[in-house]
């Protein structure tokens, strides 16, 4: 069975920021890592999609709304979730040594945004790594059948170079 590695906290708990960490690391080691990170602007409520390989950003969502008028509180961008699928795509077809995912969450379990992209990655052989809200957890591993190797919490955030050794061994 393939290593997939989840990373589950709760927005603002830093699960970005430690995937990325993790991705650099392995990268400083050798390891091909493809796929990409979402980051959150706080000030206008929005988030951009970064593919880890090239660095390209393009913006992702935008908060138009409130939380009460979900789950029509964002605005889409194209752009943005095509990127995404296409980091997926690309992946399949020009194998890394781990695949990073930032995130899935509701929108995956609706079946929007790259949930079928998402599937494919799954159904290959290729490790993964992603990030995923801790309350939505649950229903991702039932939704997709998941067996993680290993789930970070936010307890674990403060320590990459532990997480980085773990999938390590996974990984050689």
């Amino acid at each position: 069975m393939k290593p997939i590695f989840i990373i589950a906290g709760e927005k603002g708990s830093g699960k970005t920021t430690f995937i990325t960490n993790i991705s650099d690391l392995l990268q400083k080691n050798g390891f091909v890592v493809a796929g990409f990170v979402a980051t959150h602007d706080i000030k206008s409520d929005s988030y951009q999609i970064t593919d880890i390989q090239t660095n390209e950003k393009s913006p992702l969502i935008e908060r138009i709304a409130t939380f009460d008028q979900r789950p029509n509180h964002f605005k889409f961008f194209s752009e943005g979730v095509k990127m995404g699928n296409d980091c997926i795509k690309e992946l399949l077809v020009h194998l890394p040594d781990i695949a990073v995912v930032d995130e899935i969450g509701g929108y995956e379990l609706r079946e929007q945004l790259w949930s079928n992209s998402f599937t494919q990655l799954l159904e290959s052989a290729i490790p993964l790594i992603f990030t995923v809200k801790e309350r939505l957890l649950d229903q991702v591993l039932a939704k997709w059948e998941i067996e993680p190797t290993h789930i970070f919490s936010s307890a674990d955030f403060g320590n990459s170079n532990e997480a980085f050794e773990r999938i390590k061994e996974f990984l050689c």
